[in-house]
C-alpha cells in the first residue's frame, strides 16, 4: 500500500494544482502543493536513508579445519547524525555452514540461506550480531553479497544497495597419520629409483669448475669465466631432501554421464592431504597437481613442490577447493609443458580409477627417473593396465574412518539436541 502511494505521488500532486488552477480554487492548490513538498521532503529523506550506513563483517579466522567453528560479527553502523526510521539487513551465507546461533531463512539459490535483521537506529548508532558458523565439510565458501533496504520516514519511498564486500571462508579437508590411513610407515611414498640419491641444490653455489661440454648455460658463471679467461660452470651444494608431488585423480567414474561418486571424491582429497602434511613434516618439499580448477578461474589446480613455510597451507587451500568436475585428465596434467615436476621428484598419484593413458604416463615418468607410488582410493578392480605399477590399497582404512567419522557426528548431534 504505501509503495502505491509512492508510485501514485507523482500525478497526484500534478492533478491537484492542474485542477486548482482550472477551478480558481485556492486550497486545491495549496494542498497539490503540501502533497508535492510532503512527497518532495520524504523522497529525499529516502534518498539519504542508506547515506553513511556501513555494514561490514569481522571475521577474526576464515580458515578451519572439518570440525571447527568460525566466528563472525555482522556490524552495521549509522554514521551520520540522522536516525534511520528501520534498515532490513540481509546477508547470503553458506548453507553448508549452518550459523548454530542465529536463525536463518531460505534465499531461493542453491548452497546459499539468508541472514536477515530489521532495525530501527539512532545518529552514529552501530548494532552488532554474531554469528557461529560450524564446518562440518571441507570446501570454499562465499558468503555475501549483503543487501541493505530502507525508506523515508513514511514509508512511501524505499531504497536499498548492495553490499559486495564479499568474504571467503576455507575449510581444510580432514588429514589422519599415513598409519590410519592404511600406508605403510617405513617409505610411506614407495622406493625411489637409486635410493636416497644426492641433487644438486641451484640455490646452494659453492663454488666453480672449468666447462664440460653439456652444461647448460644458466649454469655458467660470467664473472668467473671473465676473471680466469675460459668457460667455468658453478658448483652447486649437493642436497638428499625429496620432492613428493601429490597427484590427485578427480575423477570417481569411468564416464562423465554417470557424474561421481561423492564418497569416493572425498576420500581421495582426505587422502591427498593426508600424505601432504605427513611429507611437508618430514621435511620434503611438496607440490600438488589434480585435474580440476580453482572456483569461479579457469586455472588448473596445480602448485609446484616446494618448501616455503606456507606451502602446507596452500596445498591444503587447493585441496580444500576441489570440486567433483574435471577439466582433463590426470595424464594430461602430468605431461604438461610447464607442470614443474622437480628432477628426482616422487609422484605420488591418488586415484580411485586408473585409466590406460594414466598408467602409460606413470611408467614413462619412472623411466625418466621419477618415483611413482600409487594410492588406490576405491573397491574396484583395476585391470592389466595397472600392472607393474606399485599400488597400496587404503580403501579398507579409510572406510572403517569414514563410519567413525559418521558416528561422532551423530553423536554429537544428539548431544546439540539434548541442549
Amino acid at each position: 500500500m504505501k509503495s502505491l502511494l509512492g508510485d501514485l505521488w507523482g500525478p497526484a500532486w500534478f492533478v491537484l494544482i492542474a485542477l486548482g488552477l482550472a477551478a480558481g480554487s485556492v486550497p486545491l492548490i495549496g494542498l497539490g502543493v503540501l502533497v508535492l513538498a510532503a512527497g518532495g521532503v520524504a523522497r529525499l529523506g529516502a534518498r539519504l536513508a542508506l547515506d553513511q550506513v556501513r555494514y561490514t563483517r569481522i571475521a577474526p579466522e576464515t580458515r578451519a579445519f572439518v570440525g571447527e567453528t568460525l566466528s563472525m560479527r555482522l556490524r552495521l553502523v549509522n554514521a551520520k547524525w540522522l536516525p534511520l526510521p528501520w534498515v532490513e539487513l540481509r546477508d547470503a551465507l553458506p548453507e553448508a555452514m549452518p550459523p548454530s546461533d542465529v536463525e536463518t531463512h531460505p534465499s531461493g539459490m542453491p548452497g546459499v540461506v539468508l541472514f536477515t535483521r530489521a532495525a530501527s537506529m539512532r545518529g552514529r548508532e552501530a548494532i552488532e550480531w554474531p554469528v557461529t558458523m560450524t564446518a562440518p565439510t571441507r570446501g570454499f565458501f562465499r558468503v555475501g553479497p549483503a543487501r541493505l533496504k530502507s525508506s523515508d520516514l513514511f514509508g512511501l519511498f524505499e531504497r536499498d544497495v548492495t553490499v559486495r564486500d564479499d568474504a571467503h571462508l576455507v575449510v581444510y579437508p580432514r588429514t589422519y597419520d599415513l598409519g590410519e590411513i592404511g600406508m605403510p610407515s617405513a617409505r610411506p611414498f614407495g622406493e625411489r629409483a637409486g635410493g636416497q640419491r644426492l641433487f644438486e641444490d641451484p640455490v646452494r653455489v659453492v663454488g666453480v669448475r672449468d666447462y664440460i661440454a653439456g652444461d647448460p648455460l644458466k649454469r655458467v658463471d660470467w664473472n668467473a669465466t671473465a676473471r680466469v679467461g675460459r668457460l667455468q660452470s658453478r658448483l652447486y651444494e649437493p642436497s638428499r631432501s625429496q620432492a613428493v608431488v601429490i597427484a590427485l585423480n578427480i575423477t570417481t567414474m569411468e564416464h562423465t554421464w554417470q557424474g561421481f561418486d561423492p564418497v569416493v571424491l572425498e576420500r581421495g582429497v582426505v587422502v591427498a592431504a593426508s600424505i601432504a602434511r605427513a611429507a611437508f613434516e618430514d621435511h620434503a618439499s611438496i607440490g600438488l597437481v589434480a585435474n580440476g580448477s580453482f572456483p569461479d578461474a579457469d586455472r588448473p589446480i596445480r602448485i609446484g613442490a616446494g618448501r616455503r613455510p606456507d606451502q602446507l597451507v596452500r596445498v591444503l587451500e587447493a585441496l580444500a577447493m576441489v570440486a567433483p568436475f574435471t577439466t582433463s585428465l590426470l595424464s594430461e596434467e602430468l605431461e604438461r609443458p610447464g607442470s614443474a615436476l622437480p628432477a628426482g621428484a616422487t609422484i605420488v598419484v591418488v586415484a580411485a580409477l586408473m585409466a590406460p593413458e594414466l598408467a602409460t604416463t606413470l611408467r614413462r615418468l619412472r623411466s625418466q627417473g621419477y618415483g611413482v607410488q600409487v594410492v588406490k582410493t576405491s573397491a574396484w578392480e583395476w585391470g592389466e593396465e595397472a600392472a607393474g605399477l606399485p599400488i597400496v590399497e587404503v580403501e579398507p582404512a579409510m572406510r572403517a574412518l569414514e563410519t567413525q567419522a559418521q558416528d561422532e557426528a551423530m553423536l554429537a548431534a544428539a548431544r546439540g539436541e539434548r541442549r
